[in-house]
């Protein structure tokens, strides 16, 4: 039970990092189709091809028509969810940084996982929220504010550096 409680941390933890590269490459692609709605379009394509060989090679059936067709509709905003994540990612963690960014990411998920537990919202068990796992949202929004204000801290030292540096090269 720990061995596979251990693994689902692990593939967590794997998932976490891979967000981390996925929005600084979106970015990028951002930069170079010049909009990010085209980058999130882009993302979302190479999604769908990387899937296909999965589906094939797990040999996923398809969906059933009545299966699709029994499901409340609301369950369907997932896919609108991870457009809208992946085009708030890509346009901010070129500004943020990389590691404000995911701890401002992971702040939402903590505060409205609280949410989603307590109340047993989008297929989740009820788990009710106790004084630990708020103290753990507390943290994590210290870890924001924290990185967040070392983070300004270094940007407007660098900046600083470089206003300097041009005039004492023209005193020379």
């Amino acid at each position: 039970m720990l061995l596979r409680f251990s693994l689902f941390l692990l593939f967590a933890a794997l998932g976490g990092a891979a967000i981390t590269v996925q929005a600084g490459l979106n970015a990028q692609v951002a930069r170079t189709l010049g909009h990010p709605l085209w980058a999130t379009m882009v993302s979302l394509i190479v999604s769908i091809i990387s899937i296909l060989p999965m589906l094939v090679l797990f040999r996923a059936g398809p969906p059933t028509l009545s299966g699709i067709m029994d499901t409340p509709w609301w369950i369907w905003i997932g896919g609108a969810l991870g457009a809208f994540f992946i085009t708030v990612a890509l346009t901010t963690a070129p500004e943020l940084g990389a590691v404000v960014f995911i701890a401002a990411v992971v702040m939402g998920q903590m505060i409205v996982s609280l949410m989603l537990d307590q109340f047993a919202i989008a297929g989740f068990p009820s788990r009710p929220i106790t004084l630990m796992r708020i103290a753990g949202v507390v943290l994590v929004i210290a870890g924001v504010i924290l990185s967040a204000w070392a983070a300004q801290a270094a940007t407007a030292q660098k900046r600083a550096a470089l206003a300097v540096a041009p005039s004492e090269t023209a005193n020379q």
